[in-house]
């Protein structure tokens, strides 16, 4: 399963898509619209950003800051909606006004609903991410990036381990077989979850 997949099934679970319900005024049919439609992007935009050096070291330190463990219903619950709307900007940057407009458009939610559910989904998916990339095995004889199988928690673990070695100054070296990769290439392999 992509990780695209399994935020997707983790984020429109029934208990998920009543408790962003609650908190927006929505309902379970327009929240899932929302976030099916929100995630890809939100994805890609991260992705964007992580393409530089910069970029890529804000993305880490805000994956070390968002460790919430809960069950994605609770996390939506207490999700903290201005430190959502923090990260929404810097995601999304001059972009925000027009996603939150075609979003408001696709889902049927106002856009102050689509504000108030996307201030919850941003923390929610950055404790995701996180989650995923503390999870994901290491496995150094495989390509710390693997898309055969689509975009997986492994994929996120490699991927920080290249921010890693970004910030870390010396190169590691890296066996023959293995691909070279970085940040700027996860963009074109996120543009594949279409």
């Amino acid at each position: 399963m992509s990780l695209l997949e399994t935020l997707l099934k983790s984020m429109t679970s029934s208990s998920s898509l009543d408790t962003m319900s609650r908190r927006t005024g929505g309902n379970n049919d327009q929240m899932a619209a929302l976030i099916t439609a929100a995630l890809p992007i939100l994805l890609r935009a991260l992705t964007a950003n992580a393409s530089t050096k910069s970029g890529a070291e804000s993305l880490q330190q805000a994956l070390t800051e968002h460790t919430e463990t809960g069950s994605v219903a609770e996390q939506f619950e207490t999700a903290d909606i201005d430190d959502g709307a923090r990260i929404l900007q810097h995601i999304l940057g001059s972009n925000s006004s027009s996603v939150m407009n075609g979003l408001s458009r696709q889902s049927g939610l106002s856009n102050d609903q689509v504000g108030s559910a996307l201030g919850a989904l941003a923390p929610v998916l950055l404790n995701s991410l996180s989650a995923a990339s503390n999870r994901a095995p290491a496995q150094p004889q495989k390509p710390p990036i693997d898309l055969s199988d689509g975009i997986d928690a492994s994929d996120i673990m490699g991927f920080m381990q290249m921010m890693s070695q970004a910030q870390g100054g010396a190169p590691q070296r890296r066996p023959q077989n293995q691909a070279s990769f970085d940040g700027s290439d996860l963009l074109g392999l996120l543009s594949m979850l279409k």
